[in-house]
């Protein structure tokens, strides 16, 4: 039993490694060949997870071999244009000016309703409001509305609004977060005080707490 174990532990660890290797993106966000590469890197690893009696070399040296090709697949596509497009293909525009192009519906093989559920996912209920909407390379539909539907900005409206300034977390579930106290730049005896002031006594008592540079604080107690 132990020798399956630590096989799977490895394996384990070395998909985690390689998927930090080829960054950070989301599922959804993912180029073609790098969700190919998951996929393969998946399949490659349960199979000596599965089987003991193959070499756990035979798991490892395929997984690494596939991250070292979407590694220099990578470098390739930043320095040349040409082969970033061969590798990930173009955007695709699919409405313009309210008209829907038939034709890149058909070649990408979407249909309609597709696409109006990903123009409702947009925020865009109205077909008459879309500029341009174009499928991206990784899948996803990016939305331009027209000038007179979209969203007024202070700017347009002569406003200056107050700079937003981010929130950093001190406490999450009664443990204290060091390194928000530093980017909120507060000290610890600031914190004591907000929690006391909030009506808790420690932070094991403090469910969340989050702060700025500014001084602005979001406090909620455990319940």
């Amino acid at each position: 039993m132990l020798v399956p174990f630590v096989r799977t532990l490895l394996l384990y660890l070395a998909i985690i490694c390689a998927v930090r290797l080829m960054g950070k993106r989301q599922v959804g966000e993912m180029q073609p060949a790098e969700l190919v590469v998951t996929i393969l890197v998946s399949a490659v690893a349960s199979v000596p997870m599965q089987d003991i009696d193959i070499p756990l070399a035979h798991g490892i040296v395929p997984i690494l071999t596939l991250i070292a090709a979407e590694v220099l697949l990578s470098a390739l596509s930043l320095r040349s244009a040409r082969f970033r497009r061969l590798l990930t293909g173009r955007p695709v525009p699919v409405v313009r000016g309210g008209e829907i192009d038939q034709r890149a519906l058909r070649a990408l093989r979407l249909s309609v309703d597709d696409l109006c559920e990903d123009l409702r996912l947009a925020g865009v209920f109205d077909l008459r409001q879309v500029c341009l909407a174009q499928v991206e390379t990784n899948g996803r539909l990016s939305v331009l509305t027209e000038t007179a539907d979209a969203p007024a900005t202070p700017r347009q409206l002569g406003l200056t609004p107050q700079a937003q300034e981010p929130f950093s977390i001190l406490i999450a579930d009664g443990v204290l977060c060091e390194s928000g106290l530093r980017q909120a730049e507060k000290s610890r005896a600031w914190l004591d005080g907000m929690i006391r002031a909030g009506g808790a006594q420690t932070p094991a008592e403090v469910f969340l707490f989050c702060a700025n540079r500014r001084g602005d604080v979001i406090l909620m107690k455990k319940e």
